[in-house]
């Protein structure tokens, strides 16, 4: 029997990121391109039958080993004259995401916007007559112009709640070390914030497994920074929060609270007494009693998050999983025409009650700014914190879990059967949170029953981080037109641990498995996963094309990937995922004018580089938004 562990907790954790071109990663040895049609299918597994679900296209057949040339005429009829275009990019190469006939990369010379379109794509001979005495003529002098980058998935909402909180995490991702230096940080928050007592101090993300002392704080830590305020540390599973007594008497918890339904409250040794640990559904106690954001605050910091990915050169992401009042925020923004950039909301379901709310609402349109994209199932935890649901146990279970342990599902198998069912009537698309192989499983068995039952238009369902998705796996991602999206990130930032600790090296060094999507002719993108990995796409990048983790060591060399394709993660395959792939994440005309300058051409630069890349402007509907100069 399957154990179930709270969606609410573990969706804490979610919401609380020459022109030489070679098709392998430069200076290294290239796998072999796949032959013509599909690979050999995998041995028999005794699974159902795989449905006949209609196939995704990609934009273009990706590219050989060859230098990119510029187009001798725009891509596509130029749509401008003198008069009426509002800005021409020239000077440097404009990377368009498409390859030619040939299968080369398209990089041309010149780019021309009007009305937050793009009009003209080709040489500067055939751009640059079209700029009249009003047009903005920018040099891009020698820097590279991309589309705006679309984050595969992320969490908006999060980035905009945790800037103002205390980040609690230990190398790689933050700075603490001992729980001395969490208490430091907790009393640096309090003076700099100027609290007075009663007012909450809230951190997040930390990690005891990454401290020398090993253990999980108390209330008595949490005392030590203050009396006088009330104190929540979040874990970074999202499925423990510590209290210090100042919270514990505002929650009403003492030795005679009943564990909640689904929840823990930790007592202290032999004792009814609190020790300050909640565990799973008992969390949301404290979340709930956490002073509500009034409605200008909250836009304030969605808009300031917004201009966070906007400074990164991102121009579409997501929020998601969201609730209904974090939904609500963003009508707000986008009613008052607020939005910065172009944002995707995926609604958080959890049973099939949960779906049935969202009958009727408007999906897959935008409307200033704002699209409700699909549905999120959130399927297990995260490979980082062995709470992934894995197929096989981990190496090495975690604190207080017996050796075998591998995790375990959030969901029954027949509500999300249930929930696909209805998503297939709807129209919905549905994304899942899968870290783990047996989540994975569970999300591609469902959707093949369904399958078989019903044909459908390609719905396109995306299994996000896919960290640990086998072979087999893919074959049927292919068959159902299932998009993967790596949070690549993980290879640099955890890769040593996943290595050493989680998995071993055979399976650490088949994580994020973009080049075996790749040699399908498998769509994949690349995802932040802000703010549970930093908001770095230059970084994203390097871990998809480099896989080089923290201490310097390659995670799996053969799973490498070119940086085109890994580019294409980041701008044209994300469109394709949002079904935007007709106005986005290509340089074409009659595109949007979502656009990024880079100081630096990724396609010519070293690997080993790329991490170093840095956006110098960002263009939305051709409107500058960051940095909007010519680059000198």
């Amino acid at each position: 029997m399957i154990r179930l562990v709270s969606l609410t907790t573990i969706t804490a954790a979610l919401l609380s990121c020459s022109y030489s071109y070679s098709a392998g990663a430069p200076n290294q040895p290239s796998p072999g391109r796949p032959t013509a049609g599909k690979p050999a299918r995998q041995p028999s597994t005794g699974k159902p039958a795989r449905s006949a679900a209609v196939q995704p296209q990609a934009p273009d057949k990706r590219p050989p080993t060859t230098t990119p040339r510029p187009p001798t005429r725009p891509v596509g009829p130029a749509r401008a004259t003198a008069t009426d275009v509002d800005r021409v990019f020239h000077g440097g190469p404009v990377i368009t995401m498409r390859v030619d006939e040939a299968g080369n990369p398209v990089v041309a010379e010149a780019l021309a916007v009007h009305d937050g379109e793009i009009v003209a794509v080709g040489t500067q001979a055939d751009v640059l007559p079209l700029a009249g005495a009003r047009t903005e003529k920018i040099d891009l002098a020698g820097k590279a112009l991309l589309p705006g980058f679309i984050d595969g998935h992320g969490h908006l909402g999060a980035v905009a709640t945790r800037s103002e909180q205390v980040q609690l995490a230990s190398p790689p991702l933050g700075t603490i070390r001992t729980i001395a230096a969490l208490q430091r940080a907790l009393r640096a928050d309090i003076k700099r914030r100027k609290l007075v007592g009663g007012q909450w101090v809230v951190g997040w993300n930390y990690d005891e497994s990454r401290l020398p002392e090993a253990r999980q704080l108390t209330r008595a830590d949490l005392d030590a920074v203050s009396t006088m305020h009330p104190i929540v540390v979040y874990h970074r599973s999202g499925q423990l929060a510590v209290v210090n007594t100042p919270a514990l008497r505002l929650l009403g918890i003492d030795a005679g609270t009943a564990d909640p339904p689904g929840g823990l409250i930790g007592r202290k040794p032999r004792s009814r007494e609190p020790s300050g640990e909640l565990e799973d559904s008992a969390v949301l106690l404290v979340t709930r009693a956490l002073p509500r954001q009034g409605d200008e605050e909250q836009a304030r910091r969605l808009i300031m998050a917004e201009r966070q990915y906007a400074r990164r050169g991102f121009t579409t992401v997501q929020d998601a999983p969201v609730t209904p009042d974090d939904l609500e925020a963003l009508r707000r923004l986008a009613r008052a025409g607020k939005h910065v950039i172009d944002v995707v909301a995926y609604p958080v379901v959890a049973s099939f009650a949960d779906a049935e709310q969202w009958v009727g609402q408007r999906f897959g349109a935008y409307e200033r700014g704002l699209k409700l994209g699909g549905i999120e199932l959130v399927l297990d935890g995260v490979l980082d914190t062995r709470t992934a649901w894995l197929s096989t146990p981990y190496a090495t279970p975690p604190p207080g879990k017996p050796r075998g342990w591998r995790g375990e599902a959030v969901m029954e198998a027949t509500e999300v059967e249930q929930i696909l069912e209805l998503a297939l009537d709807q129209k919905w698309q549905v994304v899942a949170h899968a870290d783990g192989d047996a989540a994975a499983d569970q999300f591609l068995d469902a959707w093949e029953r369904v399958l078989e039952r019903r044909r459908a238009k390609e719905q396109r369902p995306v299994l996000l981080r896919a960290q640990t998705v086998r072979e087999d796996q893919l074959d049927r991602m292919r068959d159902i037109g299932m998009v993967p999206s790596f949070a690549s990130a993980q290879i640099f930032h955890f890769g040593d641990f996943y290595r050493d600790t989680a998995l071993g090296p055979t399976r650490a060094a088949r994580l994020d498995p973009a080049r075996s999507a790749l040699d399908r002719g498998l769509l994949f993108t690349l995802q932040t996963d802000a703010p549970l990995l930093p908001l770095d796409p230059m970084q994203l990048l390097a871990a998809a094309v480099v896989r080089t983790t923290r201490s310097g060591k390659v995670l799996g060399p053969p799973q490498r990937i070119p940086v085109f394709d890994g580019l294409r993660g980041l701008t044209s395959s994300g469109a394709h995922q949002l079904f935007d792939g007709d106005k986005k994440g290509e340089l074409t005309v009659g595109r949007v004018a979502d656009l990024v300058i880079l100081d630096r051409n990724p396609l010519s630069v070293r690997t080993a580089d790329l991490k170093a890349i840095r956006p110098l402007a960002t263009y939305h509907k051709g409107a500058p938004l960051y940095e909007a100069k010519p680059p000198q």
